[in-house]
């Protein structure tokens, strides 16, 4: 049987008191008490919110649980559509500059990006828009063309890794950085893949599950330069959606059509209990591991339904001991 070092690579710490800011899933044993403590995330759900104006899939999203953005996808037709979510309802936001499907997105609700995807013509574009709250911009341009990227940071600290081309046709390990206006190379991801889950941002950045073009269940971790290898997923997927930190991230739903809910603790996932009241695939995802948001995506039908994530803060527990 594997021991708790070989399977997280460090040994249980042994404390006289209980750490002051411990992390997700870290364990000790305190010689006081003669307690082995863990520390772990009580109860989650999943709620219905408000739905979209528009039901779509293929779409991108960022932003947080009480201020989201949703744009592009399809419904049909090929949406340039914007929508801002407030916590409870949806409103409609600027049209994009070029209607487009299965792109990334990366951002605020009031700075966003947008980027590659597949236009109305079926070509995979290599378009960068900028959103400012209330309308879209021209950005620079991706050196690769790619549709269903992962997409994780800001809008003035990017970043935008695999995905395909289907023009050429490829699958993508190529990374890039954005600075607000261009974009530049960075470190290739170990294995080439699309339609995966995304979460963090440009210098500790998350992918997981995807398409290569088989399903997988791998996730990487890049840490601004290059990309290694991370915990499995328990469920194998693609066409999923995440949201969060790269220590602390969620994903959510994905094909086979699923409502599965995972949760990231930076070395391993764990499966929650609470699943989507809507399984789906081709969704987006925004917000935190304690405040997550999944909108749109494919049943099928298409569908315009929203879904709160909310989990207790991390607790300290008694694992074994007096």
């Amino acid at each position: 049987m594997a021991t708790y070092k070989e399977i997280k690579g460090t040994s249980i710490e042994v404390v006289s008191s209980d750490p002051s800011n411990p992390q997700l899933g870290q364990i000790w044993f305190n010689t006081t008490s003669q307690t082995l403590k863990g520390e772990e995330f009580g109860s989650a759900s999943w709620v219905s919110g408000g739905n979209m104006a528009n039901a779509r899939a293929y779409l991108a999203g960022c932003g947080t649980q009480t201020a989201g953005l949703a744009f592009g996808g399809v419904g049909p037709p090929i949406y340039d559509k914007t929508e801002e979510y407030g916590g409870a309802s949806w409103t409609n936001g600027g049209a994009m500059g070029t209607a487009r499907q299965r792109l990334g997105g990366c951002g605020i609700q009031t700075a966003a990006l947008a980027f590659g995807g597949v236009d109305s013509p079926g070509s995979t574009r290599d378009i960068t828009e900028e959103y400012n709250g209330s309308s879209w911009t021209n950005g620079g341009a991706l050196s690769n063309a790619r549709a269903y990227p992962g997409g994780a940071g800001t809008q003035t600290a990017g970043l935008a890794y695999g995905g395909a081309n289907f023009s050429t046709p490829a699958v993508l390990n190529a990374t890039e950085e954005y600075n607000g206006s261009s974009w530049t190379a960075g470190g290739n991801m170990g294995t080439a893949r699309f339609a995966f889950a995304s979460a963090g941002i440009q210098t500790a950045a998350l992918a997981s599950g995807g398409a290569t073009p088989s399903n997988t269940n791998a996730t990487e971790e890049y840490d601004g330069s290059s990309w290694t290898a991370g915990g499995n997923l328990n469920t194998t997927r693609a066409q999923l959606a995440g949201c969060g930190l790269q220590t602390a991230a969620l994903a959510f739903g994905g094909a086979p059509v699923t409502g599965a809910t995972e949760q990231y603790n930076g070395s391993s996932w764990t499966t929650l209990s609470a699943t989507l009241n809507l399984a789906r695939e081709r969704l987006a995802g925004a917000g935190t591991i304690t405040a997550g948001l999944a909108f749109g995506g494919e049943g099928p039908p298409n569908t315009a339904a929203t879904e709160e994530f909310s989990a207790a803060a991390p607790t300290t527990v008694t694992l074994s001991g007096s």
